[in-house]
């Protein structure tokens, strides 16, 4: 594995320069009208960032890299197609190299505590791996999104919706491990049998569970970071 900074992407000249060559090269076999068919909105910072970016998928396979052409699969949120589709038009043109066309996986996202999309700007929005369990207690509690009933009458009576309920969506796609369990919570939500408070508090557990492991293996893995980054 390795991890690198765009900013920095090797203390070797030769692999750094084929990088950036790359994006100059991959800029001569594309138009603006392309640009503005798989953006709308053009910028010229817009432009060099999908340049950048079809450069980071393609350069493992330079010489300088990995030395031979080889299967690249990105994995990539439905929202980023438009940068790989851009990507595999412009490889096809390059007689410089004989690229192997770029194969990508579509994952769903995770959703933001509102519901919606994350931001960095927003703490409030995300649970961070740094957190403590008093901050992800209140912020399960305060901001995520409930698919349950306006009141506890109600809820009883006509149930939950757990395909809309983040504490749901985090269990399902994180936190819990048991498929048998994960059915029958969401069973228990949907019939009303289970209250939108029980199961933040089994969502705030497990989350809580998983961040005091992680932040343990987090502390030991600073001393190898420095190993991995090029």
């Amino acid at each position: 594995m390795e991890i690198y900074f765009q900013s920095s992407r090797s203390s070797n000249a030769k692999k750094s320069n084929a990088y950036y060559r790359l994006q100059n090269l991959l800029a001569k076999h594309v138009t603006f009208n392309e640009f503005k068919g798989a953006y709308g909105d053009v910028t010229p910072g817009k432009m060099l960032a999908s340049l950048l970016q079809a450069s980071d998928m393609l350069h493992p396979q330079l010489k300088e890299f990995e030395g031979k052409p080889l299967p690249i699969v990105v994995p990539v949120g439905i929202d980023q197609d438009p940068h790989l589709r851009l990507a595999r038009d412009i490889s096809k043109r390059v007689k410089e190299y004989n690229f192997i066309q770029l194969s990508s996986t579509y994952n769903v996202f995770m959703p933001s505590l509102s519901g919606g999309k994350m931001s960095s700007s927003d703490q409030n929005s995300f649970i961070s791996l740094i957190d403590t369990p008093n901050e992800v207690e209140n912020k399960i509690k305060r901001y995520a999104f409930s698919g349950g009933q306006q009141t506890l009458e109600e809820h009883k009576k006509l149930g939950g919706n757990p395909d809309i309920d983040v504490s749901f969506q985090y269990l399902k796609m994180l936190f819990e491990e048991d498929d048998k369990k994960l059915e029958k919570i969401y069973n228990n939500y949907k019939s009303g049998k289970m209250t939108t408070g029980e199961l933040k508090d089994y969502t705030i557990k497990k989350i809580n569970s998983f961040l005091k492991t992680h932040q343990v293996n987090r502390k030991k893995a600073d001393k190898l970071v420095d190993k991995f980054i090029y």
